[in-house]
């Protein structure tokens, strides 16, 4: 339009106008067509008939699009039609992978509906099942290859996916034997409809029979590359061994020196066995502050930890710590040097300074200490050395100084699945030591066991049960010659909850005597309904004793209690409240309460 006699203001508004108009209009059209369309909609229900496996039944709804798509109506009746007989092939497709090389399916739709009914109705017939199963290899005169044989049994269902489980099972099998690349070859399926059963060969062909080559680390920044070489099991030339690459893996981990550490054979050389290995890594902040703290029958608790990883950039591991309790103020010095010697093996130094106040004594310690540790199984370490302790003990005001060479031993057996928070395997903790006085008073032995055992009972809720047992004893001397600080003391925390810390066992008055001997022993119920609240119900018990033969019949004492439980990245939060069911009659608090971090056991 043109308007000749308006001001430029007054055609702007005009205009302005115009636009607002025809985007009214086109507003109120588009709000009909869509009113329109969405009575189009078409929307159908889907279902299955005619097969009773659930396993089966859930493959085929989690597969097929018709039900993925179930809330997204269709444009129109057609195209529900061809979306469902898409179905059709893979619903036997689905079937034979399941074994049922017979099984058709149909499908019904009722349109007189609202929403329509599809159903698919599916004939599986009868299960076919494995008649003769065959491994065979190449490498026929490999005599550690004819011993790999098929390990589910004859007769049994015909599932694909446990197929592919078992040719990667054989294959892995294989890398263990020394071939870094084999490969399944071919795969050979002779069908007998008539008696519904089925023979299988697999032919695997494991190629080279490898040795350990060169080895390549990528991602070193401040780490040396002569660390990685102490750390390697395996010898250049050695036979190649895939546990032996997965457990150098796992090794490398758990130093706490790599976020991500992958140990990988390279194809060889032409014409060559010697398979070069390839270490990927990715270094960690070299330093870390944890802080921890806690609450107990002694009252709060806390713990600071410093911590440098590669002090003089050979993995050596510099750890200090200052803890604080009521009770107790200790400061603690550990230097780790990994691969002393052999790459399994580490040489590590400790100094302990501490300040004991419980009710038993009053005691000033000083500890230095060498030992040489050795992982001698990925779930198996070993450890010597010598310690010197120096202290001053004070009991019923009696005031006494020690100076022992300390020669101690120790077993540690972990098959835990989780460190943290653990529901399956166990761990087993033996620590002997023989204390020579150089001051002349009476030498002894001490001996401590400690079990742990973790069983999953139910993966949904996630049910499991913790039981632990712990052992001690001191031989060698009276026990009035054995430093009070040294016996054995039961009752707290980290012992029989529900009594006070040191309460279980021989006392004079209300001042604990310590013991000769000690039997703990604790059994949890676990539960973990969600990802982060969890609940427990616990019964420890236990006693101290000066001797087996004389005091085994005096009675246990025994603490039961409910626990909650906050599962975080950094492990459960523990709060448990502890009744003792059968305490002495000087224990005024019968209630007690324990917070902190990480499980009881």
């Amino acid at each position: 339009r043109i308007y000749p006699t308006e001001s430029k203001n007054n055609r702007l508004s005009i205009m302005k106008f115009g636009f607002c108009r025809r985007g009214i209009i086109f507003g109120v059209m588009g709000f009909v067509l869509a009113g329109f369309a969405s009575s189009l909609e078409v929307n159908y229900k889907a279902s299955i008939q005619g097969i009773n496996d659930h396993l089966v039944k859930r493959a085929i709804e989690e597969s097929l699009l018709t039900f993925k798509l179930e809330k997204r109506p269709l444009a129109s009746v057609e195209q529900l039609r061809r979306r469902v007989k898409k179905e059709i092939p893979r619903i036997e497709k689905i079937l034979e992978s399941r074994g049922y090389y017979d099984g058709t399916a149909a499908v019904d739709m009722d349109e007189g509906r609202d929403p329509i009914r599809v159903v698919f109705k599916i004939s599986p017939g009868e299960p076919y099942r494995f008649n003769r199963i065959e491994l065979t290899f190449f490498n026929n005169d490999d005599a550690s290859l004819l011993e790999i044989i098929p390990r589910w049994h004859k007769k049994g269902r015909v599932v694909a996916t446990q197929v592919f489980a078992e040719e990667q099972r054989v294959l892995d099998l294989i890398r263990q034997r020394g071939y870094p690349f084999p490969i399944l070859a071919k795969r050979t399926v002779e069908v007998d409809r008539e008696n519904h059963r089925v023979d299988m060969v697999l032919i695997f062909d494991p190629g080279v029979l490898a040795v350990y080559g060169a080895v390549e680390a990528i991602g070193l920044e401040s780490l040396s590359m002569k660390y990685i070489q102490r750390q390697i099991p395996w010898k250049s030339g050695d036979k190649y061994d895939l546990d032996q690459l997965s457990d150098f893996e796992n090794k490398l981990l758990s130093t706490g020196l790599f976020g991500t550490a992958r140990v990988e054979p390279l194809p060889p050389p032409a014409g060559s066995n010697s398979i070069p290995i390839k270490i990927s890594l990715n270094e960690r902040a070299l330093r870390t502050i944890r802080l921890g703290v806690g609450y107990s029958d002694i009252g709060p608790s806390g713990k600071m930890i410093w911590e440098h990883r590669n002090l003089f950039g050979n993995g050596e591991r510099l750890e200090t710590a200052v803890s604080y309790s009521p009770i107790e103020l200790n400061w603690n010095a550990l230097l780790e040097r990994p691969g002393f010697l052999r790459a399994n093996q580490s040489l590590l130094f400790d100094i302990d300074v501490s300040r004991e106040t419980p009710d038993a004594y009053d005691a000033d310690k000083l500890t230095v200490s060498g030992m040489v540790k050795r992982d001698i199984h990925q779930h198996i370490m070993v450890a010597a050395g010598l310690r010197y302790k120096y202290s001053r003990v004070e009991q019923f005001l009696s005031l006494e100084e020690y100076s022992h060479i300390i020669f101690p031993v120790m077993l540690e057996f972990d098959y835990r699945n989780d460190s943290l928070n653990p529901v399956e395997g166990g761990q087993a903790f033996l620590l002997s030591s023989f204390y020579e006085d150089m001051n002349g008073s009476d030498s002894f032995f001490k001996t401590v066991f400690e079990g742990r055992l973790y069983k999953m009972f139910w993966k949904a809720p996630r049910l499991s049960g913790a039981f632990r047992l712990r052992l001690g004893s001191i031989n060698g001397t009276a026990v009035e010659h054995i430093p009070s600080d040294e016996r054995f003391y039961a009752g707290g925390g980290g012992s029989i909850r529900g009594y006070e810390y040191q309460s279980v066992g021989p006392q004079l008055g209300d001042t604990p005597l310590g013991g000769a001997q000690l039997l703990e022993f604790s059994t949890e119920l676990r539960l973990q309904p969600g990802r982060k609240l969890g609940y427990a119900i616990f019964l420890d018990g236990g006693s101290v004793y000066n001797d087996w033969t004389v005091d085994a019949n005096r009675t246990l004492h025994y603490g039961a209690g409910v626990g909650l439980r906050w599962f975080t990245g950094i492990g459960p939060f523990r709060a448990d409240v502890a009744y003792p069911l059968n305490p002495a009659d000087g224990q005024v608090e019968r209630v007690q309460f324990y917070i902190s971090l990480g499980q009881a056991f």
